[in-house]
């Protein structure tokens, strides 16, 4: 395994969860625990195309980063921990529940410790 794999599996994953916040909203919420609203799908919809922005740079990083790779990978570590504080906070108070909360916290704290692990100079 090696940095540019971990960016590229990053990049898929946040491209999966945008695709089903966009296009799968509802579905994708409600299996969360979320009662759907015309508000919250469209936050849902937002958030969908924001992971789909980040999941973009996330695979297209190693192509365009060269010699400041690692940093980048550190940053990416430092955007996963953000994601696993935030999620398992919504988890541990109840907020949010079900398998998108739990597979997305166990895979965002996966990525996270491969991004700071490969990106040691």
């Amino acid at each position: 395994m090696n940095l540019q794999i971990i960016f590229r599996v990053n990049g898929a994953v946040a491209l999966l969860n945008g695709v089903s916040f966009l296009f799968l909203t509802k579905t994708f919420l409600g299996m969360a625990g979320f009662t759907m609203t015309p508000q919250l799908m469209t936050l849902g919809q937002a958030m969908g195309t924001s992971l789909i922005a980040i999941g973009l740079l996330s695979w297209r990083t190693p192509d365009i980063s060269g010699e400041a790779m690692s940093s980048y990978g550190q940053l990416f570590g430092v955007i996963g921990v953000l994601w696993v504080l935030l999620i398992g906070y919504h988890a541990a108070t109840g907020q949010a529940s079900g398998p998108p909360v739990y597979g997305n916290l166990t895979i965002n704290a996966v990525l996270a410790a491969l991004f700071f692990i490969y990106s040691k100079k």
